[in-house]
């Protein structure tokens, strides 16, 4: 049984050996290839030579978003006044409805309406 485990343990020290070496060598070849793979070079000349559009690129989308942001603070504005003036449309169609249905109201009093339901 003794003979058994030391075989067990031999096999995860060379386990563990070879992670340990084999692993970072495989990474360091992998690294390697793609360094001298004519593939990698003509993307990296590619971007070398896009360089100032991608930079020009990537300013104008910051820029773009900054004026989709202000865009919305606008819009949020709009709907808020929109919203205001739908109240004072719906107050106004009220009280025309009330004076042609009721011959007792004043126009004093309507125009009191009116001013009390904008404010």
């Amino acid at each position: 049984m003794n003979a058994q485990e030391s075989d067990q343990r031999n096999v995860v020290r060379w386990l563990q050996l070879l992670a340990a070496v084999g692993l970072p060598l495989l990474l360091a070849y992998l690294a390697f290839a793609g360094l001298v793979n004519p593939q990698f070079a003509e993307l990296r000349e590619l971007i070398r030579d896009n360089r100032d559009a991608i930079i020009s690129n990537r300013d104008l989308i910051s820029s773009n978003r900054d004026l989709i942001s202000s865009n919305r603070e606008a819009i949020a504005a709009n709907r808020s006044s929109i919203e205001r003036l739908e109240d004072r449309i719906n107050l106004f169609a009220e009280v025309l409805i009330l004076a042609t249905t009721n011959e007792n109201v004043t126009e004093v009093e309507l125009r009191n309406l009116l001013n009390s339901g904008g404010e």
